[in-house]
């Protein structure tokens, strides 16, 4: 089958779309499709033309990830080739800040045949919105390609890693506002890969740096490096406000990492409604709580371990392979 893949990417980026949509081109090739990814430019999914040829192909289907800024190119597969297929993967920003209310973005999910989210509880915020849309949802775990790096907990310090850009939904400085309210003889330090959103986010950052000591902002990584920081981490803090489903916690579950951050959908959906470290949004006090119990109950520490070692399976490349052919089954032929 020849597969379109529309997403809003921007080439070298590390953005959490840009490593899906890449990772779904391989899913795909690899269940022996032709793949073609097509990044879109912000200005182009605000105004997706009909007549390019990437979406007005003869491709067999078409894939986007982000139901409001792909919406375009969603009418125009339509209007072009009505009876063609079409897969909708939902952002968090779709499923929870523009839902239901955002007309691009729920145009785009009534016309999918269906609609690929990250976790569980996304099918449940589906189908309390219409159960015609949870009806047509389909789970698709993100995967993380092998090899790894090996993990490497650190022996002194309490590391806590934050990969996340700087921009408000990421509440990226939530850590290292936590880790100014643990006592003295705390040794959490706090490192930060990430770029900023923009001038404000940057000079907040240094600003952080300069007056935390347990704080230390990296800029940007590649993925590769990001990973081996993650890899020599004590734990990954995931502050997000909203989440589908971050790409970071299924990197740090593949690693063995433990999470702690925000109870937010996109966090107990892949990681567990009970699970123990995850605290209400932009609450630093929760958060320092919960880093003070994991530096000194080393009993805590490992029931989170253990945790994420159960949840492992779930980020096999294998696993994601064989969910996206289910998707695959479930469409009618073009």
């Amino acid at each position: 089958m020849r597969i379109v893949i529309v997403a809003p990417v921007r080439p070298g980026s590390n953005s959490g779309n840009d490593v899906t949509a890449l990772r779904w081109q391989r899913r795909l090739t690899e269940l022996r499709h032709q793949v073609q990814l097509v990044g879109l430019s912000p200005q182009e999914g605000e105004g997706f033309d009909a007549s390019r040829g990437d979406v007005a192909s003869d491709a067999d289907l078409l894939v986007v990830l982000h139901a409001r800024r792909c919406a375009a190119a969603v009418a125009a597969s339509r209007a072009s080739r009505p009876a063609r297929p079409i897969v909708v993967g939902l952002a968090g920003t779709d499923l929870y800040a523009d839902l239901p209310a955002d007309v691009d973005a729920r145009a785009a999910i009534d016309a999918a045949d269906r609609l690929v989210v990250f976790q569980q509880a996304a099918v449940g915020r589906l189908a309390a919105i219409d159960p015609a849309l949870g009806a047509k949802a389909q789970i698709v775990h993100q995967s993380t390609d092998r090899p790894l790096p090996d993990r490497r907990p650190p022996t002194a310090d309490f590391v806590v890693t934050v990969l996340a850009h700087l921009r408000d939904v990421k509440d990226p400085l939530l850590a290292a506002r936590a880790a100014r309210r643990l006592p003295d003889e705390s040794s959490v330090t706090v490192i930060h890969a990430g770029a900023a959103h923009d001038d404000a986010w940057a000079e907040a950052a240094r600003a952080e740096q300069a007056t935390n000591p347990r704080y230390r902002w990296m800029g940007e990584l590649h993925r590769d490096a990001a990973l081996d920081l993650l890899a020599r981490s004590t734990v990954l803090a995931c502050t997000s406000k909203l989440e589908g489903g971050a790409n970071v916690v299924t990197e740090a579950i593949a690693l063995g990492v433990p999470v702690v951050g925000t109870a937010i959908e996109g966090n107990t959906g892949l990681l567990g409604g009970d699970y123990p470290a995850l605290v209400p949004v932009g609450d630093e006090q929760a958060l320092a709580d919960v880093l003070h119990r994991l530096e000194v109950d080393a009993a805590a520490l490992a029931d989170l371990c253990r945790r994420i070692d159960v949840l492992g399976p779930l980020t096999e490349p294998g696993h994601e392979r064989d969910q996206w052919a289910l998707v695959l089954a479930a469409l009618d032929p073009p």
